[in-house]
C-alpha cells in the first residue's frame, strides 16, 4: 500500500492507495505524528511520499523514514513525463503531481489540467508526454482579498460554498461576488478555447478545492477529479519505489 501526503497552503490531504485505488482519504488542518501512527497501525503501508509547499513536522518524516520506503517530492525525484519547463526547480509540486496523473491516466493524449485552489493553475501535457508549462492566476479568495486590500473602501467579501452570485450585482457586495466568480469562470473558458485552437482532441481535467463551484463549458469534455493531485503523487511514488 502507498501513503500519499499533500501538504498544501490551507489543508493537508492524505490518501492510502491499494492497487492504485484510494481506500482511505482525509483532510487535516494540521497533520501530526499521531495521525500517521494510527494509519500505520491500521494499514499495511509499504511506500510513502510527501509533497509540501510549506514546512512540516520533522517527526513525520522521521517516522515514515523508519517505517516505510519513504520519498519526498524534490528535484531529484523521477517523474513519468518529459519535463521541458525552463525553470524546473521552481515548478510547484502540485503542478508536478497533476501532470504526472495526466501522463499516466491519459497516455498519448493532449491534456489540459486546471487546478482551482489557492491559485488557479493551467498545465498542458501533449501527446508525446512532453510538459512545457502553463499559467498561474490568482484564486477565488485571493481575488476577494486583493479587492479589499488594494482599495480604500471596498469591503472584504466571502463567497460561501453554496453561493452562486447574481450575474448582475445589485449592490457593492454582490458586484464584487459577480466580478470575481464570473471573472474566473469566463477566464477558464477562454483559456480552454485558446488551447483548443492549438491542440487536437484536447482532454480537460478540472481539480482543486474550488473546482466544484464552477459549471464550465463544454461540460461533455470536462473530467472532474478532486483527487487528481493525490493520484499524481501516487503515480510518482510508484515510479520511484520500483527503482
Amino acid at each position: 500500500m502507498n501513503l500519499v501526503i499533500d501538504i498544501g497552503n490551507t489543508l493537508t490531504k492524505v490518501a492510502i492507495f491499494s492497487n492504485n485505488q484510494i481506500i482511505f482519504n482525509n483532510n487535516y488542518d494540521s497533520l501530526t505524528a499521531n495521525h500517521i501512527q494510527n494509519l500505520l497501525n491500521k494499514y499495511n503501508i509499504v511506500n510513502s511520499i510527501i509533497a509540501e509547499v510549506k514546512n512540516f513536522d520533522a517527526a513525520l518524516q522521521l517516522m515514515l523514514t523508519e517505517k516505510t520506503n519513504f520519498f519526498t517530492l524534490n528535484g531529484n525525484t523521477n517523474l513519468p513525463f518529459n519535463n521541458l519547463y525552463a525553470t524546473p526547480t521552481t515548478l510547484g509540486k502540485d503542478r508536478v503531481a497533476v501532470i504526472s496523473a495526466a501522463s499516466k491516466l491519459f497516455p498519448g493524449t493532449n491534456v489540459l489540467v486546471i487546478d482551482i485552489g489557492t491559485c488557479i493553475t493551467f498545465d498542458l501535457i501533449d501527446v508525446n508526454n512532453n510538459y512545457s508549462g502553463g499559467a498561474i492566476s490568482p484564486g477565488l479568495n485571493m481575488r476577494l482579498k486583493a479587492l479589499q486590500h488594494f482599495t480604500g473602501k471596498l469591503p472584504l467579501v466571502e463567497l460561501e460554498e453554496e453561493d452562486t452570485p447574481k450575474f448582475i450585482g445589485d449592490s457593492t457586495i454582490n458586484s464584487i461576488k459577480s466580478g470575481v466568480f464570473y471573472g474566473i469562470k469566463h477566464e477558464i473558458e477562454g483559456v480552454i478555447n485558446a488551447y483548443d485552437g492549438q491542440y487536437d482532441d484536447l482532454k480537460i481535467v478540472l481539480t482543486g478545492g474550488n473546482a466544484e463551484r464552477f459549471e464550465l463549458a463544454p461540460k461533455n469534455r470536462i473530467f472532474a477529479d478532486k483527487f487528481f493531485v493525490l493520484k499524481g503523487l501516487n503515480e510518482i511514488l510508484n515510479e520511484n519505489a520500483k527503482i
